[in-house]
């Protein structure tokens, strides 16, 4: 009989973590509804496997839209934010790391059944320690569209995956394009000469 209570105590509070806003911070792997969406992150033209974002000096976190507010805030909870992979294994590449901690986010205030609006926001960590501080200090820094998520009833795994995620990629330094332009102006500077 105690056996039978134990598991009934484990698998309702299974289903209760599962019902207050879980969503699994991944955009890589087998948890999603239609794994054949692209939801990776790039340095350059999205979908050119060469431009797949990797370095564990680039992080990612979600952000959502808190039950009664309009605009959109980092998820406080400490699985929301991941660094990268390494590029090591190339296949993984585009992929934000699930450890440490995992991948099981809470959002708070969202309960079952209940919607919101998320997002990923990227940039390099190393020289700047927010996304506020990457996108007003001229660094490298990018964010997918803003997605509809609803926590559902289900056991499902994939249920509770970004799937409305889609692949974007972030912004190069301005120094970077500034550059590029310099480079096109002398190029049509020669060739006005000629």
């Amino acid at each position: 009989m105690k056996k039978i209570l134990s598991v009934v105590v484990l698998a309702a509070s299974a289903f209760s973590v599962l019902g207050q806003g879980t969503v699994f911070f991944v955009n890589g792997g087998q948890q999603f509804v239609d794994t054949t969406i692209d939801r990776l992150v790039y340095k350059g033209e999205v979908g050119v496997v060469a431009n797949r974002l990797f370095g564990t000096n680039y992080a990612a976190q979600l952000w959502y839209q808190p039950a009664g507010q309009t605009d959109l805030r980092p998820v406080p909870h400490a699985n929301a934010f991941k660094l990268f992979r390494s590029g090591a294994v190339v296949a993984n590449n585009g992929q934000w790391a699930t450890t440490p901690g995992g991948a099981t986010v809470i959002l708070d205030g969202i309960g079952l059944l209940a919607s919101t609006r998320l997002q990923v926001k990227v940039w390099d960590v190393q020289r700047f320690g927010t996304y506020a501080a990457a996108v007003a200090g001229g660094g490298e820094y990018g964010e997918s569209a803003i997605f509809n998520y609803t926590v559902l009833d289900s056991i499902n795994p994939a249920d509770f995956g970004l799937n409305g995620l889609r692949a974007f990629a972030i912004v190069p330094e301005p120094s970077t394009i500034a550059l590029g332009v310099l480079g096109l102006a002398s190029l049509l500077l020669l060739r006005r000469r000629k």
